[in-house]
């Protein structure tokens, strides 16, 4: 199979689910956001993962690179010049912004015309936090401050 065909097979694919992650979402409510978000974080957890780290800088790292394992083509930068501070200490948690840009979920929502945000997101976003929590050892929630048409800016909570 060439490159095209393979491509054309996966945004296929990638348009059914969107349609089945949408139609989730309109028999089942909000809840879906949550089972999804569920069903991604426990492939996370369950992963064997490479290597455990209690810094979490190599945490993202090491993130990246089980996603790369996994084929998963979700780059996020890791952006020192965006404020002052890239970890943000809170009472009980510590946030950190990541940019996160050539989502295939995204691109399949805009060709689809489904809001991001519902559940074939929070799919993705369960599996970034499963798979942080399996190396750094910490709960964690990623939510969405920008969703874009280039690129998402999403808040990683990591908790106490």
């Amino acid at each position: 199979m060439n490159t095209d065909e393979h491509k054309q097979q996966v945004q296929g694919f990638m348009m059914f689910l969107g349609a089945i992650a949408d139609g989730l979402e309109s028999v089942t409510g909000k809840g879906a956001g949550a089972v999804c978000f569920l069903a991604g974080r426990k492939v996370g957890l369950r992963r064997k993962v490479a290597q455990k780290e209690n810094d979490i800088m190599a945490t993202l790292e090491a993130v990246k690179n089980e996603m790369k394992a996994m084929d998963i083509n979700w780059p996020f930068d890791i952006n020192y010049k965006q404020q002052s501070e890239f970890v943000i200490q809170h009472e009980g948690y510590q946030e950190i912004k990541l940019p996160f840009k050539n989502c295939i979920v995204r691109c399949t929502l805009f060709r689809y015309g489904v809001p991001q945000g519902k559940a074939l997101c929070q799919t993705k976003h369960g599996l970034f936090c499963g798979l942080f929590e399996n190396i750094y050892g910490a709960k964690t929630n990623l939510g969405i401050i920008h969703a874009g048409e280039n690129a998402c800016l999403l808040n990683l909570k990591i908790f106490d």
